[in-house]
């Protein structure tokens, strides 16, 4: 068995962090009590499946931060009365859309279509695999997606159907004559996190030769 290691949080440790730090923080910066504005572990939960994708919790603490200020402008317009209830129920009322849907397995078994599953620093999550058979030369055709060990992937896969297409019932030379097109709508998750320094370079701030300071200390 492989062991995993996963530099980020899990969502039960984000959750426990949220509730001993961030959601005290930001009730206390945006003006709120604890007795104003409540946050139950279903919104928390729903506030890190649905509105964040990250390793870590900066994301976390700018929606919970949002959703203070949102509290605190309905107390001061008298809109609801205390204490305000966050819950996986009335969350999308103070964020609006989910900005990330969790996939989930297809009910029922489709020809071209598997599923499988992909892990990174934010989490892991469902991918489904979309194959399709044509008349061609015996192209494989990458689309989506995918990174170089995908690519890999998908050849190997293709070089151990052609090693064992008897097997399977297909022609030995079915390959030359069919083209064979794989889709991976999402393969990987969006990088979360500053740029690497290495990318930004400072500006000089040395005169040229030409420059008017250079000829004045001339």
């Amino acid at each position: 068995m492989e062991i995993i290691s996963l530099s980020g949080y899990t969502p039960n440790e984000k959750v426990a962090i949220a509730k001993q730090f961030l959601v005290k923080k930001q009730v206390k910066e945006n003006g709120l009590t604890p007795d104003q504005a409540v946050f139950e572990d279903g919104a928390l939960y729903g506030l890190i499946e649905k509105y964040t994708r990250e390793a870590g919790v900066r994301s976390l603490e700018r929606e919970i931060a949002s959703v203070c200020r949102k509290i605190a402008r309905k107390i001061i317009g008298k809109d609801v009365e205390t204490p305000v209830t966050v819950t996986a129920d009335n969350l999308a009322g103070f964020l609006g859309k989910a900005k990330y849907r969790q996939t989930k397995k297809g009910e029922k078994a489709e020809i071209g279509l598997t599923t499988g599953l992909a892990w990174t620093e934010t989490g892991g999550d469902v991918l489904h695999i979309e194959t399709t058979l044509m008349r061609g030369k015996g192209n494989l055709v990458l689309t989506g997606q995918l990174g170089d060990v995908m690519q890999e992937s998908a050849r190997a896969a293709l070089s151990y159907v052609r090693t064992r297409a008897e097997l399977y019932g297909a022609e030995p030379d079915f390959y030359e004559k069919k083209d064979i097109h794989v889709h991976i709508p999402k393969a990987r998750s969006r990088r979360t996190g500053p740029r690497r320094a290495s990318r930004w370079r400072r500006p000089s701030c040395r005169p040229s030769r030409g420059s008017r300071s250079a000829r004045t200390s001339r």
